[in-house]
C-alpha cells in the first residue's frame, strides 16, 4: 500500500522535529564590516561575569569581522563562549553560553557553529546536537541544528 508508507513516512518527518533543509555554510553569513584594533574593554552582559571574557582584552577581531570570540573549557565537554564587540566591549552569549564540543569560525563571517562533530563520527554522545548560529547586531539567533554533525571543514575556519 504506497498511501499507508507514505503516510508512516510523513509522520516520521513531522515527529522528528524541525531540521535543516540545507546546511548553513559560512559564505552565506558574510562579515559586513571590519573592527580595527584590539578588544580594550569588556561590558559583561550580566552584573557577574566569569573571568575568562577579561582574558579576550588585547586580542583582535577573529569572528564576524568585529568580535573576539571568548572560549574557555570549564570542565570534561564544557566550553563556555562568548562573542565580545572589540568595539563597544559588548558582550553575546550564544543561548546558554555553552558548547560541548568546540565551536568553529570565520572572520570573515557571522556564523558560528556550536559542538561541530563530523557526521561519519559513529559514536556520538546521547542528545548530541550541532547547532548553527547567525551573529547579528542584537545577539545570537539560531538559524539551524544537526543532530547528524556538519560537514563544514572546521579545520581550516
Amino acid at each position: 500500500m504506497p498511501v499507508r508508507s507514505f503516510a508512516i513516512a510523513a509522520l516520521g518527518l513531522l515527529l522528528a522535529g524541525p531540521c535543516l533543509a540545507a546546511e548553513p555554510a559560512f559564505e552565506d553569513f558574510p562579515a559586513a564590516t571590519y573592527a580595527t584594533g584590539s578588544l580594550q574593554r569588556v561590558v559583561p552582559p550580566a552584573a557577574e561575569h566569569s573571568p575568562f571574557l577579561d582574558r579576550a582584552v588585547g586580542r583582535p577581531a577573529d569572528f564576524a569581522g568585529r568580535y573576539v570570540l571568548a572560549i574557555n573549557g570549564c570542565g570534561t565537554a564544557c566550553q563556555q563562549v562568548a562573542a565580545i564587540d572589540v568595539e563597544t566591549g559588548a558582550t553575546y552569549l550564544p543561548a546558554d553560553g555553552v558548547a560541548r564540543n568546540g565551536a568553529c569560525y570565520r572572520l570573515d563571517s557571522r556564523l558560528l557553529v556550536l559542538d561541530p562533530i563530523a557526521p561519519d563520527v559513529a559514536d556520538k554522545p546521547p542528545g548530541f546536537t550541532t547547532r548553527f548560529y547567525e551573529m547579528t547586531d542584537a545577539g545570537f539567533v539560531l538559524v539551524g541544528q544537526s543532530a547528524s554533525g556538519t560537514s563544514l571543514d572546521c579545520d581550516d575556519a
